[in-house]
């Protein structure tokens, strides 16, 4: 089996952002993606909406078997990541900069930041 991995990043309405992957078969459609989606909202961040603008095909993979396991019970996998703060920190790492970038902006949301020195980061984050 491989699975289809869709980086999300959704804003909630307290104002940090939750990033979680939507794993699911790699035959699943977009819109049933999206309704996974929703329904992991529900529970962890109702009324945070999710659209293709926030969730993205992002690879595919072979799964775990905590995946596996997940997918034939509910049909798709959550992998969690951290929320992301609305501010951020006085001196932020590297990582907290383009999280904040890809919380924060639709146009760095997916963007590969390999190359990219800090003081650029602190360039974009300052135009945003």
């Amino acid at each position: 089996m491989q699975v289809a991995v869709f980086d999300t990043y959704v804003l909630k309405p307290e104002g940090s952002t939750l990033h979680f992957d939507i794993i699911v078969p790699k035959e699943i459609s977009l819109e049933q993606v999206l309704e996974f989606g929703r329904l992991y909202l529900a529970t962890v961040a109702p009324g945070g909406q999710i659209s293709a603008r926030e969730c993205q095909f992002c690879h595919i993979e072979e799964p775990t078997p905590e995946m596996i396991g997940g997918i034939l019970r509910e049909g798709y996998f959550i992998l969690g990541f951290e929320d992301i703060p609305a501010e951020l920190p006085a001196e932020p790492t590297r990582r907290q900069m383009i999280e904040h970038l890809r919380a924060r902006s639709e146009a760095h949301r997916f963007a590969n930041f390999r190359g990219v020195q800090e003081d650029e980061l602190r360039e974009m984050i300052r135009r945003l």
